[in-house]
């Protein structure tokens, strides 16, 4: 029996088998897509496992005066457990500049082979921290900048580093504000301040060269205390230092020169 097909017939077998032809190459191309694809992401993951900061010595700090750069180190050790390409550098300086007394961070970083580098920019300790005997919670001895940052003692490269004078006992990590603030106006007094003994958070007691100073608690009095304070720099030639316990200039407007008892 022989078969007969119309042209029209014809038409839509050749139709059908182009269209067919078709299918299958967009499938091929479909597949090779997804194994390429599939392909890329492992070459891709394979690669992100090697940009991984693993070594401390993958991390180098430049600028550092004071601090060590052990201690910088220990400090974005939290951020060597991701891949590089996830480590900005805004996240890399704020940790520094809320965990350290760094003033400026520049972040610097290599793909391959993996590589940080931190130029930092330290803000200069202004105080030793004495820890209180009596507090409940002593923080240990450490070191202080002017905007409050403190760092415990073992951060500073003793080779490079000379303690400043200034003693503050007692310090407080929510006593950050307060210093800020107060810091300055002792900076401008025209004695020299050996002590800032904050044990007492109720009475602020300086040391300086007139002897003890007792300043109570308020620190909205401190300026206008410390006005006074300045005014009896020549207190010497009038009272006897060895003949007196201490100042009281809890009320600024009565000052009260406390006697050694005879």
């Amino acid at each position: 029996m022989t078969s007969t097909y119309s042209p029209v017939d014809i038409k839509s077998r050749r139709l059908a088998l182009k269209q067919q032809r078709q299918l299958k190459i967009i499938q091929a191309c479909w597949r090779f897509l997804f194994v390429s694809s599939l392909m890329g992401v492992l070459i891709w993951v394979t690669l992100l496992s090697k940009l991984v900061l693993r070594q401390p010595q993958q991390v180098e700090i430049e600028g550092n005066q004071y601090l060590s750069s052990e201690a910088i180190k220990g400090m974005v050790q939290e951020t060597t457990s991701q891949s590089i390409l996830t480590l900005t550098s805004a996240e890399i300086r704020e940790i520094l500049q809320n965990q350290a007394p760094i003033e400026q961070v520049t972040v610097n970083r290599e793909l391959y082979p993996p590589r940080v580098s931190i130029a930092v920019t330290e803000h200069q300790p202004v105080a030793l921290t004495v820890p209180n005997p009596r507090g409940i919670h002593p923080q240990e001895k450490g070191y202080l900048a002017a905007n409050g940052t403190w760092m415990p003692a073992e951060s500073y490269r003793s080779d490079a580093f000379t303690p400043p004078p200034l003693k503050v006992i007692g310090y407080q990590p929510q006593y950050q504000l307060q210093w800020t603030k107060i810091y300055p106006q002792f900076q401008a007094l025209p004695m020299t301040i050996h002590t800032v003994n904050w044990q007492d958070p109720t009475n602020l007691i300086l040391e300086t060269e007139l002897g003890q100073v007792h300043l109570g608690g308020n620190m909205e009095t401190l300026p206008k205390q410390l006005q006074v304070l300045a005014k009896l720099k020549n207190l010497p030639q009038k009272q006897p230092l060895n003949q007196m316990r201490y100042i009281n200039l809890k009320n600024p407007d009565f000052i009260v020169i406390e006697l050694v008892s005879e």
